[in-house]
């Protein structure tokens, strides 16, 4: 807990104001309701008893922190995030951008959105046209609140689930202290009887409250990125394939997922592989740790079907150092997992995120039904699915190859893939898809400096060639152009409690 002697995190704060902001935060439900249930959270066995004071502390400096930024955020106009960071130096500005997200869904901050809309000359099928194009600005501000005010409090995740906008990634179920909530694929169910109402479940959820402008404006700090409103932060772009000829036997693309994944488990950089495999069903993926190369190409290959990866973080424990594969929802969720609600990671052994390019995924039953309205094809025919050029493509076990426009399929996919709107894996550390690239590569986005590095150290290893995406056709640019449809199309998210 929060100690006002040798404590960095605090050394620009006065010993009067840690304490009164420390007596703030001791009375936050998330922070009482943990505490409250340890002996239910260590007989569960998720966490030991060390983890269980080190998560507790750290909520709780997190809380005294944001009592402090809201302290001295009182009576000031409406400002951007960047310029709160520049009135607040007590703390790191990535600290203070989370803590006023946090502040504002916790009630005391509004978020004030203005809406500028220009317009702009742009070349549409050859032909230059006028557009008007609306710009979002977001600014921030305590509110003034009643002298009884309590703050929010967090629902369970199943108001997630109820309002039809649920991913099922799987994350909720790792991160629950009491083993409450259990995630399939397409279903989501919570024990009342064993839930503790902590709500760290919705804290984490990447579709309960949104933290693109923590995301953004965090990034924008970073000089080393470059940041765009299409593709999010990212060091370099590149199109890949793989030069292993075993890779090439299962990959869907340029196996370049596969080849990063054999260099960080050859070289040792990870003791284990979050990834999915093919269940004994054909085509209904399920989640795998992979900690042995030999077993590795078992996860080759996209699967279209969803599956809740995340679910089994937890059950990685006992590696030191991990890497998840997953989509877009998923690499969001372990970043807000990360950022709330104390800054830190639940898993501290996730030390590589790669990100897979996803426009929507399908149930498995869609996929069966898609397979059989569409192609006239028994599903456990199929040896390959694959999206190209704007046609949804099979490949049957004769070799056959089957194609239908895209838009005819569109029907089928999960209605839950329509809010969400990142293509791209904007937090991964980096992420590869096909979009962009020839046939046989693949389109790889380096993210941070660990991304770059361990694509660069494949490279070097020579299990990939590569050139930039923008020396090639149709290169960076189809992958922005379709990225901002998808961040155009995407439906708003609107729960239960917010329609009432």
């Amino acid at each position: 807990m929060v100690q006002i002697v040798n404590n960095k995190l605090f050394s620009g704060i006065s010993p009067k104001e840690l304490l009164e902001a420390t007596y703030k935060a001791s009375e936050n439900f998330q922070v009482r309701a943990f505490f409250e249930a340890k002996e239910e959270i260590l007989k569960t066995g998720k966490y030991s008893e060390q983890e269980f004071y080190e998560i507790l502390d750290t909520m709780i400096d997190a809380e005294t922190e944001r009592k402090i930024v809201l302290d001295q955020l009182r009576g000031k106009k409406p400002l951007f995030l960047e310029e709160i960071t520049k009135s607040i130096k007590a703390f790191l500005a990535e600290n203070v951008i989370r803590d006023v997200i946090y502040l504002k869904e916790q009630g005391y901050v509004e978020e004030q959105v203005e809406i500028k809309t220009k317009t702009v000359i742009k070349k549409i099928k050859g032909e230059e046209k006028e557009v008007e194009e609306k710009e979002y600005f977001y600014r921030y501000q305590v509110k003034e609140v009643p002298h009884d005010f309590t703050e929010h409090y967090f629902e369970p995740v199943s108001i997630v689930f109820d309002s039809g906008v649920c991913c099922y990634c799987g994350w909720c179920s790792s991160v629950c202290p009491v083993n409450a909530i259990e995630v399939t694929a397409d279903n989501l169910e919570i024990d009342d009887n064993i839930c503790m109402k902590c709500g760290l479940c919705f804290t984490v959820c990447p579709r309960s409250f949104s933290i693109d402008q923590a995301y953004q404006s965090i990034k924008k700090l970073d000089k080393s990125l470059t940041y765009s409103e299409k593709i999010g932060g990212y060091i370099n772009a590149y199109t890949g394939t793989t030069t292993k000829d075993e890779i090439k036997k299962v990959r869907q693309d340029g196996g370049i997922v596969t080849s990063l994944l054999e260099y960080l488990l050859e070289n040792k950089l990870v003791d284990a592989i979050i990834a999915v495999q093919h269940s004994s069903d054909l085509w209904r993926p399920e989640p795998i740790i992979i900690d042995d190369v030999k077993d590795l190409y078992k996860t080759g290959g996209t699967k279209y079907a969803n599956a809740p990866s995340l679910k089994i973080i937890d059950q990685a424990k006992k590696y030191n150092k991990i890497a998840i594969v997953g989509v877009p929802c998923m690499m969001k969720a372990i970043e807000k997992g990360t950022l709330f609600p104390s800054g830190l990671p639940f898993f501290k052994n996730i030390k590589y995120k790669v990100g897979l390019f996803c426009m929507e995924s399908f149930s498995y039953l869609d996929i069966i039904k898609l397979a059989k309205d569409k192609f006239n094809q028994d599903i456990n025919e199929l040896t390959k699915m694959n999206i190209d050029k704007g046609k949804f493509i099979i490949t049957l076990k004769s070799g056959e190859e089957l194609a239908v426009d895209l838009k005819e399929v569109q029907s089928y996919a999960r209605d839950n893939c329509h809010y969400c709107e990142d293509l791209t894996s904007d937090y991964a550390d980096i992420s590869v898809g096909s979009i962009g690239s020839q046939s046989g590569y693949s389109s790889v986005i380096t993210r941070s400096k660990e991304g770059e590095e361990i694509f660069k150290g494949a490279v070097d290893a020579g299990l990939i060639e590569y050139q930039n995406l923008k020396e090639v056709k149709p290169g960076q640019g189809l992958v922005e152009r379709i990225a901002i449809s998808k961040r155009k199309k995407c439906k708003p998210i609107i729960l239960e409690t917010q329609k009432e």
